[in-house]
């Protein structure tokens, strides 16, 4: 336990005093809700009052764009929803510092001769990654507080209702965040190179699960070819169509994608999986079965990490 502990410590030393630490905050608490509120500005005092605003309701869509639920709520849907997404940015940036740069400077002799006890210091530093994730999104939620509230002073906005739901999201995508840590830890471990092993952590689930989409759109399973004959003998063919419900990526950032059905709501437009076409498993994934699929997926890649970490030759 002290060996955790004192590597928990070590590791939470280090990131305090790198300058991407403080990078990634503030472009989180500082630059995103600025932005947000600038945009509420811009649509409050050029369109309202002109022939746009004819159309919509300027007021509610600045109330949705930069009152403090709303940067709340688009913070997080920023978070998930760009590609490679925000978070996994993050996740792969820090990981390179807790376990990448020992390898790239041959530290790992000097680090196991401190502390041999491998399983704890690999535990050391996916807790100090969990926990740096842990601030920087508890830090978006205050300061989206804190800045639109300041908006408020100068917008037509309000605090808005919801926030008990919000701040639940928010849990659960940092919960959800284990699997991602996991998941990069593992790629920079497993891949000598650190550059491969981060451009591998932004791209590789992508292009698989890309590759899939591709050919079931393209090709589809219903046409008669060699693959598609062979799923259908082993019987595999209606596993094989719903493995996008069990994606990566599809169930990580469920939480993030979670407000997006609330927003159009809020806009009076009805999504429904049929307008999104092959991504229409955006909108069906249910936060429980994704809290499940996250944990398998989670228990996947720390038993390979651990064990791989725990039987190499890392010195």
């Amino acid at each position: 336990m002290n060996g955790y502990l004192n590597t928990v410590r070590a590791e939470v030393f280090k990131l305090r005093h790198k300058r991407r630490s403080y990078v990634i905050a503030g472009l989180l608490w500082i630059l995103l809700p600025t932005l947000l509120l600038v945009v509420g500005w811009i649509l409050q005092t050029r369109v309202a009052g002109t022939f746009a605003d004819e159309g919509i309701n300027v007021t509610e869509v600045v109330q949705q764009v930069a009152s403090p639920i709303a940067i709340a709520r688009n913070s997080l849907l920023i978070l998930g929803n760009l590609s490679p997404s925000l978070l996994i940015i993050i996740v792969a940036l820090t990981a390179a510092l807790l376990i990448g740069e020992e390898r790239t400077q041959n530290m790992w002799k000097t680090v196991l001769t401190a502390q041999p006890n491998r399983g704890a210091v690999l535990s050391g530093k996916i807790t100090a990654l969990m926990l740096f994730l842990g601030v920087l999104l508890a830090g978006s939620l205050v300061a989206s507080i804190v800045f639109g509230g300041l908006g408020t002073l100068f917008l037509p906005t309000t605090f808005g209702a919801g926030w008990g739901e919000l701040v639940g999201l928010y849990a659960l995508q940092w919960a959800f965040g284990l699997s991602a840590t996991l998941f990069a830890f593992l790629l920079i471990w497993l891949f000598r190179s650190l550059p491969l092993g981060i451009i591998s952590i932004f791209f590789l689930p992508a292009v698989l699960e890309g590759g899939y989409t591709f050919y079931r759109t393209v090709v589809g399973f219903d046409r008669l070819n060699r693959f598609n004959a062979l799923l259908e003998a082993l019987q595999l063919r209606n596993t094989v169509q719903e493995l996008p419900r069990y994606f990566f990526t599809t169930n990580l950032y469920a939480p993030s994608r979670e407000p997006i059905s609330v927003i159009a709501d809020l806009f009076g437009a009805q999504l429904s999986s049929d307008d999104l076409g092959p991504l229409s498993n955006l909108l069906t994934v249910d936060l429980d079965r994704a809290a499940l699929v996250m944990a398998v997926y989670a228990l996947l890649f720390g038993v390979i990490l651990f064990w791989s970490f725990t039987r190499s030759d890392v010195t």
